[in-house]
């Protein structure tokens, strides 16, 4: 048995800052527990908070090159629909690692893991995004000088690096780090959660990992393909 979290109430709250703080705890409540309401509404907020911090620096730096842009913001609509459908996909690959693994696992708990550990994601995407509302320009900037040295003869990777914003810079260094930190804890919280060892635990996260991105692939192409149609 894991260390057991005060046994009071409120373990929805202790759940989504322990994930931060005292992963370990959060566990527990996970596995003896699992609650999952409050990381979903928590987790598609921070995630509408990104989307329109996207949307307006992304219009902006299309103005700043002359472009105009209406962001279609009917497709946001679209990309939530797919929240719930990434979340069950996640949780239904969840519950059958875990049991290919030999690990005692509900869906419930799958469920719940996977939305407090990908909070770690959701406030990484946030901070990238405000970052980009400040450096909107060293993103053009950066855009440009990758059109003109591939309209070139080759691509000179470390002019590219030099010339390169330090916000983009620091947003590819965010984006690394919260990977890192959401893999680790989605392989410490499996071995936790599901009671299995941590070779076994870290087993499920890179599975989890290469499905999770055959699904991102999927849904892209889905959205790519919305745009276009609401476009004509």
């Amino acid at each position: 048995m894991g260390e057991q979290p005060e046994a009071t109430g409120l373990l929805w709250f202790k759940a989504l800052i322990w994930i931060f703080t005292a992963p370990r705890k959060s566990f527990v409540i996970i596995r003896e527990h699992h609650p999952w309401v409050a990381g979903l509404v928590l987790g598609i907020s921070l995630m509408l908070l990104a989307g329109l911090l996207t949307a307006w620096w992304f219009g902006d730096a299309m103005g700043s090159v002359g472009d105009s842009f209406d962001f279609p913001y009917e497709m946001v609509s679209f990309f939530f629909a797919a929240i719930p459908l990434a979340l069950v996909f996640e949780a239904a690959v969840l519950r059958l690692l875990a049991a290919a693994m030999k690990g005692r696992a509900r869906f419930e708990q799958c469920l719940s893991l996977a939305l407090h550990v990908g909070l770690i994601s959701a406030v990484g995407i946030v901070v990238r995004s405000l970052l980009r509302t400040t450096q909107v320009d060293g993103i053009v900037d950066l855009q440009r000088t990758v059109f003109d040295r591939e309209r070139g003869s080759r691509l000179d990777v470390m002019g590219l690096v030099t010339d390169m914003a330090p916000g983009a810079m620091l947003d590819v260094m965010i984006h690394s780090f919260t990977f890192v930190w959401t893999f680790l804890l989605l392989g410490l919280g499996a071995a936790e959660v599901f009671r299995l060892s941590k070779p076994a635990g870290f087993a499920i996260a890179a599975i989890n990992w290469a499905a999770g991105k055959v699904l991102e692939t999927g849904l892209a192409g889905l959205l790519v393909a919305a745009v276009a149609a609401f476009l004509r």
